[in-house]
């Protein structure tokens, strides 16, 4: 019986190799017989030159679902004019098959209907260059957000403090529009306040050149630092020159001694504290200006406009000695040669 099993399993293994070898030598024959049928064909066909130079036999097309992006370019700017907007419905929506960077200037016809104009080889340059200028010189006509004026600001003021470019700065603030001033002018304010002693009184003399330029008027500047200024007190901890700083802006948008008071707003109701808010700003106002326009220029001022500097101070402090002895420790007692002589 084992011997019958045995010669049973050698027979199949036998017929299982036979039949492997058989499966093998038949894909090799069909093999060999289609490399020669390639071989005959490339040779038939390695002397045919009769399409040689035909531009016009068929091209291989990409493989994408929407066919040769640069198939509308083949015919080359006529080409691209001639075709029909039928052919750029697979433009993604809200992007203009013909530009997708910016708009063209559009011209009326004849018929009264304005169009943009097709884009040639006669006026591609005068369109790129018409473009350059238009997005070079933008103004926002619109009111802009608070946070969009900030950071517009904030970048003017900080290339001005590096630069020290006056034309550029009056330009940028330009282009936000009159509609943004009012805003600009807060942001700018509240920059300030953020910067360090050196910068801010480098961003304040920026000021001081949109206010030369009549880009920011005394009345704007007087509406912005009259709502800036019920902050102040909360500004201390965080930035000490804050009063500093609200003086020397006053004087760098050209505030008039007649309107100090004005500027300052609610901190006028505080001057029965023992050391008011109002006292360090009107000092730091009055040093500024006589920086600016000279110690001369400044008293002479004083004295035409009948600027009482006592009405900054504290309420029980306004006797003429008093008020000789604190412009003395300011060194300010030579603008008031009034007090320069109480005994």
């Amino acid at each position: 019986l084992h011997q019958d099993m045995e010669r049973e399993k050698l027979a199949k293994q036998a017929r299982s190799s036979s039949g492997r070898r058989n499966e093998s030598n038949e894909h090799r024959g069909r093999r060999d017989i289609d490399a020669r049928n390639i071989r005959r064909e490339a040779a038939q066909s390695a002397g045919d030159l009769s399409n040689f130079g035909n531009l016009s036999r068929s091209k291989p097309s990409i493989g994408s679902p929407m066919g040769n992006p640069f198939s509308a370019f083949a015919g080359g700017s006529r080409g691209w004019r001639a075709g029909k907007p039928d052919e750029h419905k697979n433009t993604p929506p809200h992007i203009s098959p013909v530009n997708t960077k910016f708009t063209l200037h559009s011209r009326s016809s004849n018929s009264g209907s304005s169009s943009p104009d097709a884009i040639g080889s006669q006026n591609m340059f005068a369109t790129l260059m018409d473009a350059d200028e238009s997005a070079g010189h933008k103004t926002y006509a619109e009111e802009m957000s608070t946070e969009e004026v900030r950071s517009l600001v904030k970048n003017m003021l900080t290339a001005y403090v590096e630069t020290q470019n006056e034309a550029t700065l009056v330009d940028s603030f330009e282009q936000l529009g009159e509609t943004n001033y009012s805003t600009a002018v807060y942001q700018a304010v509240d920059n300030i306040m953020d910067r360090r002693p050196d910068q801010a009184e480098q961003a304040t003399n920026g000021m001081a050149v949109l206010a030369k330029h009549n880009v920011v008027s005394e009345d704007l500047a007087i509406a912005a630092l009259t709502e800036y200024s019920s902050q102040l007190e909360d500004l201390l901890l965080d930035v000490p020159h804050a009063f500093q700083y609200f003086g020397m802006l006053m004087a760098a948008t050209h505030v008039q001694m007649s309107r100090v008071s004005e500027a300052m707003g609610e901190l006028m109701t505080k001057v029965d504290m023992l050391k008011p808010p109002t006292m360090s700003i009107v000092f730091a106002y009055l040093k500024h200006m006589a920086k600016t326009n000279g110690e001369e220029s400044t008293r002479i001022n004083i004295e035409e406009t009948e600027f009482d500097v006592s009405q900054f101070l504290c309420l029980d402090h306004r006797s003429e000695t008093d008020i000789k002895r604190v412009l003395g420790l300011q060194d300010l007692l030579s603008l008031f040669p009034k007090y320069a002589q109480v005994d």
